[in-house]
């Protein structure tokens, strides 16, 4: 008989975890996650993450289990997969394509969505990542660079010397820049610099861009080769792993510079193609992603359902 029970404090920072299990053992688990969480108009969110069930019953059980635990402390509206906020793993893929999953791109078996759909859960928001291949510098960037140089804008590689350094010019900008993004939350100056120095070995010459003009860093991108084709011996593609500029009218133009920056670089460097990585389907990037030839590799969704 399949029985559900909570682990408190949860795992991974979750403020429970709660574990399916049979006489066989461990069935599934789920992370709960309501004191931290992104904000909806009208709603109180609560946070399903770290989800794992081997079969439909556990699933159930737990989802059943944390839906009911969530209304419970007050949370009006359950949102998941999601680690606590969109800076940590979050999504489920849905349409998941013919090629291999990507370097910090989320993975899962192709029958848990349809799992939470059948608990009541529906698609809150899609997201895709786009391949394309890599080739010559696109026409009319030095135009673009000039004009933004006329207005103080210059472009310049990441200072891997002043590495923990540029984290934090770059932390300060994502927190502008990602405001107005759905399900937005900040994060701390510490735990954002503690996660992008997880990649620091993979950040090579070329791949980190960071423009600036005479208030501090107007935008960056940031990218690194796919480790996981790495450790299959694969030839890898280029991350693009994130983009952003400043909200300000001046720097027009400078997000597909620091594209076509980056992804040049890449190509002197060996790289062949690039992914434009798990992209909103409301985000403006997408239309530099049109810009460049990128064409639909894999989609993906986040869930929610009304408590």
């Amino acid at each position: 008989m399949m029985k559900v029970e909570r682990m408190n404090p949860g795992r991974a920072g979750a403020d429970e975890t709660w574990i399916a299990h049979d006489g066989g053992g461990e069935r599934g688990q789920a992370g709960l996650w309501w004191s931290e969480v992104p904000s909806m108009p009208g709603e109180m969110v609560g946070c399903i993450g770290g989800f794992e069930a081997v079969d439909r019953e556990a699933a159930q059980a737990l989802l059943t289990a944390a839906c009911d635990r969530l209304r419970e402390v007050g949370c009006s509206r359950a949102i998941g997969p999601m680690d606590g906020n969109t800076w940590r793993r979050h999504r489920f893929v849905v349409e998941p394509g013919e090629r291999p999953p990507f370097f910090l791109e989320p993975s899962n078996p192709p029958d848990w969505p349809g799992w939470w759909q059948d608990e009541g859960f529906s698609v809150l928001s899609r997201y895709s990542s786009s391949r394309l291949v890599l080739g010559e510098a696109k026409a009319g960037m030095d135009r673009i660079e000039q004009r933004l140089a006329d207005r103080g804008v210059r472009v310049r590689e990441l200072d891997p010397a002043r590495f923990e350094d540029e984290l934090r010019l770059i932390h300060r900008l994502s927190l502008e820049s990602f405001a107005g993004n759905f399900l937005y939350t900040p994060l701390a100056e510490p735990e954002f610099v503690a996660m992008y120095a997880k990649v620091r070995e993979l950040v090579r010459p070329g791949l980190v861009w960071l423009a600036e003009d005479e208030d501090g860093l107007a935008g960056f991108v940031f990218s690194v080769p796919d480790a996981l084709a790495m450790q299959r011996g694969e030839p890898p593609d280029l991350i693009v792993k994130t983009l952003a500029v400043k909200r300000d009218r001046r720097t027009a133009g400078l997000g597909s510079l620091l594209v076509d920056r980056v992804q040049s670089a890449g190509l002197q460097a060996g790289f062949t193609h690039a992914i434009h990585a798990l992209q909103h389907e409301a985000n403006t990037s997408l239309r530099i992603t049109g810009r460049f030839g990128g064409s639909v590799m894999r989609r993906y969704a986040l869930l929610s359902k009304p408590l």
